[in-house]
């Protein structure tokens, strides 16, 4: 299995976590990641694999949707994270074209301990500030929004976007949502989705 030489786990995990910390606190905002020259495998795109390598480590859990075993391996061999089942994972990876179904039994933490929910990272084809042809457009409303923010992917099923919204219903219960791409050249996207956010959605 792959061990990931080139990562530095204090240089490049603070500043990638720091950039995850900026995604989810301005709802709407798209950030890159400073590149890594990373090799994971093919179901794997990069911005996952460095969100997994910044927030990931031998305490947390965290469970696959329609990956491999090698997926999943690969993350274990670089973070030290254990594989669990979806009730019990700290995170989550799914693909953005999943059912709403596959995300049934995802952890949204309890009253009197709402921050042990799950996060899930969502995998999607791209990312933009501007109207992507075949795309969604989000409209962000809530905490660190002043008004409303606008962002636009593509290859993310509404439906999981609808699964994740009941799920938030019951603050402080819920999913704090991040999705990834990686764009035309390679560079790592994130575009963060906390659990406090009104999102809203169209077709471009």
């Amino acid at each position: 299995m792959v061990r990931e030489t080139v990562y530095d786990d204090v240089f490049h995990a603070q500043r990638h976590f720091r950039s995850l910390l900026d995604s989810m606190s301005r709802p709407g905002k798209i950030n890159a990641l400073d590149p890594v020259d990373l090799s994971p495998p093919p179901h794997l795109n990069r911005a996952s694999v460095l969100v997994a390598f910044a927030l990931l480590n031998a305490d947390v859990s965290f469970h696959m949707l329609n990956m491999s075993d090698a997926d999943a391996a690969y993350l274990t061999a670089n973070t030290r994270a254990r594989v669990a089942p979806m009730g019990a994972a700290t995170f989550v990876f799914t693909d953005g074209e999943n059912t709403p179904g596959a995300l049934e039994g995802i952890n949204c933490g309890t009253l009197p301990y709402p921050d042990t929910a799950a996060t899930i990272v969502i995998q999607v084809d791209a990312l933009s500030p501007e109207p992507l042809a075949g795309g969604l457009k989000l409209t962000f409303e809530g905490p660190g929004v002043e008004t409303t923010a606008c962002a636009y992917t593509r290859r993310l099923n509404p439906d999981v976007l609808l699964a994740l919204q009941a799920r938030n219903a019951e603050f402080p219960l819920g999913i704090d949502s991040i999705l990834t791409c990686d764009d035309e050249r390679g560079v790592p996207h994130v575009l963060g989705i906390p659990r406090t956010s009104k999102v809203s959605w169209e077709s471009c």
